[in-house]
């Protein structure tokens, strides 16, 4: 909430600076001035919420503070501060619109007491004419409303009439359409009944594909492990050193075209690569990191890298665990 703005008046310093500090610590935005020239010229320069003033000073008294501020701002409030014989003038002084008077030295509870009479004061008469330019624009629209009531009284029937044929077209148009979308949705009904059909037809041959395929498959894999796996194996016998590796690779290889998995469970649970599966037959082998390098054509870091992947797909990535005597252990 905004600090209420007061502006406090009195040519005695002493009560100007303790009545200042006692309103400042009840929250209060305090501006003073310490006589009735000062206090116009504050006026002149903001509006206050409200002025407490002494009524007797030189020059330009409480009097004249208290009229030039209802002149330039007829809502605020203004308390008078007067002596103990100045009572009628402080009644003077509410005849020309003072909101209240105290007795100095006065006390500080029913100061606050008539300034939050005051705002209040303000409060209520801002509300109130807040609620008569509402009643006066509420009155002038009713005003309004009723000339155009009457303005159209004569032609309302026909005006109805008009309407009542529109919104029985409208009816009739809409029925129409409706019947329109109701054969729409039972020719979508049947061809969804197509499309099921169809899908279910197509879901037959697709096993049906799959399952020969997988006849196919196992066909050339019979065929291959019988004609050209014992001629490589042959080759194999009479080859030494990298001749027999590479060849032994390519065994391999060719194995793995024709299978969809490894044979070990734990391995076909790892989906491992053709790649990882060659490196992992060469750590059977009891291959070093460089010798299988040099086997399948990549540096000694692709295979370490290599793995580093297998032990992370098997599931050993952060266990002491020797990786060859775990692959070994699977056969």
């Amino acid at each position: 909430m905004t600090e209420k703005s007061i502006l406090l008046v009195d040519d005695e310093a002493t009560i100007l600076k303790s009545i200042s500090w006692l309103l400042k610590i009840n929250k209060f935005n305090v501006t003073t001035a310490k006589n009735g020239h000062e206090a116009l010229a504050h006026l002149q320069e903001k509006q206050y919420d409200l002025v407490i003033t002494d009524l007797v000073m030189p020059q330009v008294d409480g009097i004249e503070v208290l009229k030039q501020a209802r002149k330039r701002y007829p809502d605020i409030g203004v308390i008078i501060l007067t002596g103990y014989a100045e009572v009628s003038s402080a009644v003077e002084a509410l005849k020309q619109g003072a909101d209240d008077y105290l007795q100095k030295p006065c006390d500080i509870v029913d100061l606050l007491n008539k300034a939050n009479r005051s705002f209040e004061k303000q409060d209520l008469i801002a509300r109130l004419r807040d609620r008569n330019e509402k009643l006066k624009s509420e009155i002038s629209a009713r005003k309004i409303i009723e000339k155009e009531l009457e303005a159209s009284r004569d032609n309302l029937e026909q005006k109805v009439n008009e309407r009542t044929a529109e919104l029985t077209s409208t009816v009739n148009k809409l029925r129409a359409a409706l019947k329109t979308v109701r054969s729409k949705e039972e020719e979508l009904a049947e061809k969804n009944r197509e499309l099921c059909d169809v899908n279910a037809a197509l879901s037959v041959m697709l096993k049906r594909r799959d399952k020969e395929l997988g006849g196919i498959r196992g066909e050339i894999a019979a065929e291959t492990e019988k004609l050209v796996t014992p001629l490589l194996k042959k080759a194999q016998c009479k080859l030494t050193g990298t001749a027999r590796d590479y060849l032994e690779t390519a065994q391999l290889n060719l194995m793995h075209i024709f299978s969809e998995q490894s044979p070990d469970s734990v391995l076909k649970l790892a989906h491992l690569a053709p790649r990882e599966l060659q490196v992992i037959h060469y750590i059977r082998q009891n291959k070093s990191t460089k010798e299988i390098a040099d086997l399948l054509g990549l540096s000694p870091r692709t295979v370490e890298s290599y793995r580093e992947n297998i032990r992370e797909k098997i599931g050993i990535k952060n266990q002491k665990k020797s990786l060859k005597k775990f692959i070994t252990s699977l056969h």
